[in-house]
Formats: structure tokens, sequence, C-alpha cells
């Protein structure tokens, strides 16, 4: 099988993010670069959105004979895993609780940057999961539940 690639752009996030960098920009401008304490506020909120920005822009998530793999944004945060290692590949809707980013969910951890649609991943010898965002969770799924078999 060749590889297959699946990139879902986060939107809500990116323009979220924009709006921010572009008020704390502003902010940083009006300070005109002093070493008031407000300026370097400013300075550090505008890398911080920089950073978020570059890292949840986008989600994409690789699948090949082996392994299946995502990468956030330019690959700052990804992860791995075995297709032998995985039970069952499901198709879920998160809850508006759960959000988006990188955090824990209550049996496992959730990697989002836009929607609630997800793909749920088992594993054979842990009861935690892995839930991954994605704009295509049945086509994925199709695919995971071949592979997996």
């Amino acid at each position: 099988m060749e590889i297959k690639k699946f990139t879902q752009f986060g939107t809500f996030t990116v323009i979220i993010l924009s709006v921010l960098l572009i008020v704390f920009v502003t902010l940083l401008i009006d300070h005109g670069f002093s070493v008031k304490p407000e300026a370097y506020m400013s300075a550090s909120l505008v890398l911080i959105f920089i950073v978020c920005l570059l890292t949840f822009y986008k989600l994409t998530i690789i699948i090949d004979n082996t392994t299946i793999s995502f990468k956030l944004g330019i690959g700052i945060f990804g992860k791995s895993y075995k297709i032998d290692e995985i039970e069952s590949c499901n198709s879920v809707k998160n809850k508006f609780i759960y959000g988006w980013g990188i955090h824990l969910i209550p049996n496992g951890w959730l990697y989002n940057v836009s929607g609630f649609k997800a793909i749920e991943l088992n594993f054979k010898n842990s009861n935690k999961v892995i839930r991954i965002g994605t704009n295509k969770p049945e086509e994925i799924v199709e695919l995971m539940q071949r592979l997996i078999k």
C-alpha cells in the first residue's frame, strides 16, 4: 500500500491566533519597543502566539502498512504508533468541552486543531486511547480497519 496522508487545516484556530497576534503586535508597536514591562509582556505574547500558530495551523495523519503517525503544524509535536499494537480505530465526535490543542481527556490524550470529528485509537495492551482530530474520520477508519485485520 502506498503512504496515505490526511491533512486538516485548523481554520478556527488560525483565525483566533491571528487576531490575537495582530492585537499584541499592535500593542508592542504602540509601546514603542521600549523597556517598559508592558512591552516585554506584549513581546512575550507575540512569540507565544507565533509558536502556537506554527504548531496548530494543521494536523497531518500519515498511514502506511506498519504505522499510523501524525504531526501538528510544522512538526514540533507528533506521535507514531505501530498498527499491530492497535486493537481498533473508531470514528468519534469530541465533546465541545474537549476543545482544541493537545491535552488529557478522561481516558487518554486528544490532539486536535479544528472541529469535533476525530478518530479514536484503542490499544491491545493498554486501556488508554488516543484521539486525533480529522475532517475525514470515516475514510481513515475504513483504511485502518483493513490494516488491523
